[in-house]
């Protein structure tokens, strides 16, 4: 009797250990479905039905999976996540004037990838991305359009975090495709084969202490410029440096902008200019222009405008 009193205590052991990691290994991962209800707990045969349902009961540092095609809502992030609609067609999609996906906590880190993010109506939503906060940001084979104000908005108050953008395109967005800014201390991006298209304002547009480099990247049909470096606030600096990148049919190509007392820096080496109604590179006020000397401008309404300094190979 006591052997067998003892083998069932370790079997009930076994069991209620078993259980505990398979609900463990669950909470890491939680799932979205069309098909879907919130009230499931949020697994594979469980689906439950919005983004922001499983963000908010998978783990810290969890993964939110999208099994099915589909919209599903907005979503406010506050914790280390991804969200993830590889093989499907996901999309965070707002109904008014409010933006598809929100990042306002500091020190996290976010992972957005193969998501669509459109606003429900043409022009109709806020922002496609916005940040105020956050330590790093990685998004990746995203499409964000639609949009009333601006594709991925990162306009920060603090020092430090880092965003990572690549083969993502910004299209069709009621100001800019990206901006990329903090009123303290130094954002730094990297942004990699990613397109600005038919956006009403600028492309790409590195604004208040800003450290950008972009690379393999287009911004084509903006109403504005294509690649920008801008400070207007004095004691601030933008940089944004260009390799391999194409601005063709914008106002102007890429700028180099600075006004009172901001500095502004462009560094542009590969890269083409063409088709643009106004100048191909532009420096203006405070702003610094360098060229490696090895890029195409050719077919501008003008050439360039400013002083275009070329700099040697180190």
């Amino acid at each position: 009797m006591y052997r067998l009193r003892f083998l069932l205590s370790i079997g009930a052991t076994l069991f209620f250990s078993l259980a505990l990691c398979s609900t463990t290994q669950a909470a890491a991962r939680a799932y979205v479905s069309v098909t879907g209800s919130d009230a499931n707990p949020c697994t594979y045969s469980l689906p439950c039905r919005l983004f922001q349902h499983a963000h908010d009961v998978v783990d810290d540092s969890g993964e939110v999976i999208a099994l099915t095609s589909g919209g599903y809502g907005t979503l406010t992030i506050t914790k280390n996540v991804t969200i993830s609609g590889v093989g499907v067609s996901a999309v965070s999609s707002p109904y008014s004037s409010e933006s598809a996906i929100t990042i306002a906590t500091a020190g996290i880190t976010v992972g957005l990838r193969s998501i669509i993010v459109r606003a429900f109506g043409a022009g109709t939503g806020g922002n496609g991305i916005v940040v105020t906060a956050v330590g790093n940001l990685h998004v990746e084979d995203c499409v964000i359009s639609g949009f009333g104000v601006t594709g991925i908005n990162v306009g920060l108050t603090a020092d430090g975090s880092h965003i990572f953008i690549k083969d993502t395109i910004m299209k069709n967005n009621g100001v800019y495709g990206i901006i990329i800014a903090t009123t303290t201390g130094i954002v730094r991006a990297s942004i990699d084969n990613c397109r600005a298209e038919r956006n009403a304002f600028h492309g790409f547009f590195a604004s208040r202490n800003s450290r950008v480099t972009i690379n393999r990247s287009v911004a084509s049909g903006n109403s504005g410029i294509g690649f920008n470096a801008r400070s207007d606030v004095s004691g601030e600096t933008a940089e944004l440096n260009c390799e391999e990148c194409v601005s063709s049919n914008n106002i102007d190509g890429f700028d180099a902008i600075g006004t009172s007392s901001g500095v502004a820096t462009m560094r542009v080496s590969h890269s083409t200019a063409t088709n643009n109604t106004g100048f191909g590179f532009v420096q203006s006020g405070t702003g610094v222009f360098n060229t490696l000397g090895n890029n195409t401008v050719r077919g501008n309404g003008t050439p360039t405008s400013g002083t275009i300094t070329t700099i040697t190979l180190q």
